[in-house]
C-alpha cells in the first residue's frame, strides 16, 4: 500500500512538473508572437507599402473583383475566408484528396455510370465547403471581437486622438482577424483612400453584416457631425445585444439543427454501413438497370427535404 502511494506521488509530481514546463514554454512563445499576422509581416519587412500589397495579393483582393458578376462573387467569397493561396500546398492536398475520394467512391458505388459524376461532384464540393466553413468561422470571430475594437477606438478618441490614429491603435492591440483587417483599413487611409471607400472595402473584404452599421455610422457622422465617441459607444452596445440575441436563438434552435444534420447524413451512413457489412446486398439494384434512376430520384427528393429542413431550423434576425 505504501509503495502504491509512493508511485502515485511520483507520477503526480512528474505530471505537475511537465505541465509547468509546457505552460512556461507556451507563455514565452505567446509573448514573443506578434498580436496579429499583419504585425508579424511588418516586423519582417521595412517596406510598408510592399507588405500591404502582398497581403492583399495573398487574400485574392489585389485586383478589382467587381469586373464580372460571377468572378466578383467567387473572389469576394474567397477573400472573406482569409485563406492565403499556396500553390504547392493546394496541389498536394488536391491530389491526395482526389485519390482518397476515388477509393471511397469506388468502394461504395459499383456502377461506373454513377461513380464518375459522384466523384467529380465530391471533388468540387469539398473545397467549396472548406472555404465556406472557414469564411463562416472567420466572420463569427470578427463579429465577436468588433465591440471590443470599438471600445479600444473609443478610448483612443476620448484621449484626443483622431480617427485614423484610433483605427491604427485597434490594428496594433487586437488579434486576428480584427487586428489585420483594421490594419488594412489604416493602410488604405494612409495611402489616400477616402474613409467611405475604405469602409466599403473593409465590409466587402470581411463580409460581416455588423460592419454595415459601422460604415453607416461613420459616414453619417463625417457628413453631419456629432459626438463620435457617443456614437461608437451606442454602436458597441447594439452589437453586443445583437450577439447575445443570436446566441439565444442558436441555443433554442440547437435541437432542431442537430436533428436536421443527423437526418441529412443518416441515409449515407446507413448505406455505407450496409455496404461494409454485406458488400453484395445492393447488387440486384444495380443489376436491374434501374439503379441510376432510383439514385437520381432519391437524390432530388433528399435535396428538397434538406432545403426544407434548413429553412425550418435557421432564422432571420
Amino acid at each position: 500500500m505504501t509503495l502504491l502511494i509512493l508511485y502515485a506521488a511520483v507520477f503526480i509530481g512528474a505530471l505537475i512538473s511537465v505541465e509547468a514546463l509546457l505552460r512556461s514554454y507556451f507563455r514565452k512563445s505567446e509573448r514573443q508572437r506578434a498580436v496579429n499576422d499583419r504585425l508579424s509581416l511588418l516586423d519582417a519587412s521595412e517596406d510598408h507599402l510592399k507588405t500591404y500589397r502582398a497581403m492583399l495579393k495573398a487574400r485574392g483582393a489585389d485586383e478589382d473583383w467587381r469586373s464580372l458578376p460571377f468572378v466578383q462573387r467567387v473572389r469576394q467569397f474567397y477573400t472573406q475566408s482569409g485563406i492565403k493561396f499556396d500553390a504547392q500546398r493546394f496541389a498536394l492536398y488536391g491530389i491526395a484528396g482526389a485519390v482518397l475520394v476515388w477509393f471511397v467512391v469506388q468502394f461504395l458505388i459499383p456502377s461506373t455510370l454513377i461513380r464518375i459524376p459522384v466523384f467529380l461532384l465530391i471533388c468540387l464540393l469539398i473545397p467549396v465547403i472548406a472555404v465556406w466553413r472557414t469564411r463562416a468561422s472567420r466572420i463569427r470571430k470578427f463579429t465577436l471581437k468588433l465591440p471590443e475594437a470599438l471600445d479600444v477606438a473609443n478610448r483612443s478618441l476620448s484621449a484626443g486622438h483622431p480617427l485614423p490614429a484610433a483605427i491604427s491603435l485597434v490594428a496594433r492591440e487586437l488579434p486576428d482577424p480584427v487586428g489585420t483587417e483594421f490594419g488594412l483599413l489604416s493602410d488604405e487611409l494612409t495611402y489616400g483612400t477616402t474613409l467611405d471607400d475604405a469602409l466599403v472595402n473593409l465590409s466587402q473584404r470581411v463580409g460581416a453584416e455588423d460592419l454595415n452599421l459601422l460604415a453607416i455610422a461613420l459616414s453619417v457622422q463625417a457628413g453631419t457631425g456629432g459626438n463620435l465617441v457617443e456614437i461608437l459607444q451606442n454602436l458597441s452596445k447594439t452589437l453586443r445585444d445583437r450577439t447575445m440575441l443570436k446566441a439565444k436563438v442558436k441555443a433554442i434552435s440547437s435541437e432542431g439543427r442537430i436533428t436536421a444534420i443527423f437526418m441529412s447524413i443518416y441515409p449515407f451512413l446507413l448505406y455505407a454501413l450496409i455496404k461494409a457489412l454485406a458488400p453484395t446486398y445492393f447488387d440486384p439494384v444495380w443489376a436491374s438497370g434501374h439503379g441510376t434512376t432510383v439514385v437520381a430520384v432519391l437524390s432530388v427528393v433528399m435535396l428538397i427535404g434538406n432545403i426544407i429542413l434548413y429553412k425550418m431550423v435557421h432564422f432571420e434576425y
